[in-house]
């Protein structure tokens, strides 16, 4: 279990996005897992099973029952650090809203995760309608990969969807994969004026001046602390000292503790 005397104990961080499972080339071992948030003191993360994406020379492809059945064996196994996202494959045959309706139900999931790059459609499609309103049934958020405007995650496809179920809180996780962030950072000011979707920002694999140029522009309330655990390693958060810090030195502490923490809270019900 983490302490208050690691790195970030005292912090009390959710990290909003982590995974399990296998993908070729990186180290995402539960146990991988579990040692980085004891290193430095990781309050909770939120999991999802990446074995679940479409890509067979890369992961299990599992169906979405068989993923999500090992993200809630991984939960139960550590019940006060993880909580469980589940993972969702529109376009699997076999894929379907009463298949993850159970884990929000019946195993404290306290979300839907939809990748549209690793499962091959827009994030405006149809096909995501029926996710989405699960999310809208038991009031949790779903969280997408979000990437270049134009690509199948593209910031104006995910908002477009969001138009179409505004009750449900949807966090673009990366706010753009690996940048330029400022569709995505546009897009959720949009959502703001226009009061018509309920975006979030998340910073995974961003630039710290990004994160903090997305939170002067959205405001603390709609970024979250995300860092796609174990991307980096055995050493992930060891690539988030510069975010955490700046963030530390840059917000009024209630600003921080909403982007690291209370954010997270709320949202999930955590």
């Amino acid at each position: 279990m983490p302490s208050d005397s690691t790195r970030w104990g005292a912090l009390q961080i959710i990290d909003a996005h982590a995974h399990i499972g296998s993908f070729r080339g990186y180290d995402l071992r539960t146990e991988n897992l579990i040692a980085n948030l004891n290193r430095f003191g990781i309050r909770l993360a939120l999991i999802s099973n990446i074995d679940g994406a479409h890509l067979p020379d890369k992961t299990l492809d599992l169906d979405e029952i068989t993923a999500n059945n090992i993200t809630l064996q991984t939960v139960r196994k550590y019940p006060e650090q993880l909580r469980g996202l589940a993972w969702s494959r529109p376009t699997d045959p076999k894929g379907s809203p009463a298949n993850l309706e159970p884990y929000l139900r019946d195993h404290g999931f306290v979300g839907v995760k939809l990748h549209p790059d690793m499962n091959q459609f827009p994030a405006d499609s149809a096909c995501v309608d029926g996710y989405l309103a699960l999310c809208a049934k038991y009031k949790v958020p779903a969280v997408f990969h979000s990437d270049a405007t134009g690509s199948n995650s593209g910031p104006e496809k995910i908002y477009a969807a969001a138009k179409r179920h505004p009750t449900v809180p949807i966090v673009l996780y990366h706010m753009g994969f690996l940048g330029p962030h400022n569709d995505a950072i546009a897009t959720v000011i949009e959502s703001l004026q226009k009061k018509d979707a309920e975006l979030y920002l998340e910073t995974s694999q961003a630039d710290p001046e990004a994160v903090l140029q997305a939170i002067k522009a959205v405001g603390a309330d709609r970024v979250l602390f995300g860092s796609d655990a174990t991307y980096y390693g055995q050493q992930h958060y060891e690539q988030y000292l510069d975010m955490i810090d700046k963030l530390q030195t840059n917000l009024r502490y209630e600003d921080f503790a909403k982007v690291v923490r209370e954010n997270a809270k709320r949202l999930f019900k955590l």
